[in-house]
């Protein structure tokens, strides 16, 4: 199935359309989800698991490369956040999306698997593939909600205030 996301071709436009494209499926497969205001998170997506959150990085692939098996998409796992060119360690994000743009296929992978790889090349249809069990693997998301992973350096603080109330006033 061809989609016009083919014929994006600045790669940061095309990155915010298969973001887009994952939250649309994402909502029609009934997860709540939110979206980091701004780049600088190492992921593009949280789904709220009833007070379980999921980081997904989202990538996407139309490009085959000529020195592979025809059908082979590849999808580059480098990025330069923060200026510096480097892979995805595990404790980046939870779950790796891939969008395969031309077949209209997504490989949900976790990441545990994912890191540390240059890239994900899949080749829909092949079971020999090493990520073709991730394709459309969309029941990892509700099945497998990891353990907050320690991420260095860094710390997630979540909030939710209810029926707030203000503190009395103090007379002095």
């Amino acid at each position: 199935m061809k989609t016009s996301g083919m014929d994006i071709r600045d790669t940061k436009k095309r990155g915010q359309w298969a973001e887009l494209r994952f939250m649309s499926k994402a909502i029609e497969l009934c997860f709540q989800l939110a979206k980091p205001i701004g780049d600088t998170a190492q992921y593009d997506v949280v789904l709220d698991l009833g007070g379980r959150f999921i980081s997904v990085q989202v990538k996407s692939t139309s490009f085959q490369a000529s020195n592979l098996k025809p059908g082979n998409f590849v999808a580059n796992l480098r990025h330069s956040h923060g200026g510096t060119g480097r892979y995805y360690e595990e404790s980046d994000f939870d779950y790796l999306a891939v969008y395969c743009i031309p077949k209209d296929i997504w490989y949900i992978i976790p990441s545990a698997v994912a890191a540390h790889n240059y890239a994900v090349r899949v080749l829909p249809g092949d079971e020999r593939n090493r990520w073709e069990s991730y394709r459309e693997a969309w029941h990892l998301l509700h099945d497998r909600a990891p353990a907050p992973l320690q991420k260095k350096d860094r710390f997630d603080l979540y909030g939710i205030i209810e029926d707030y109330v203000p503190p009395p006033k103090i007379r002095r």
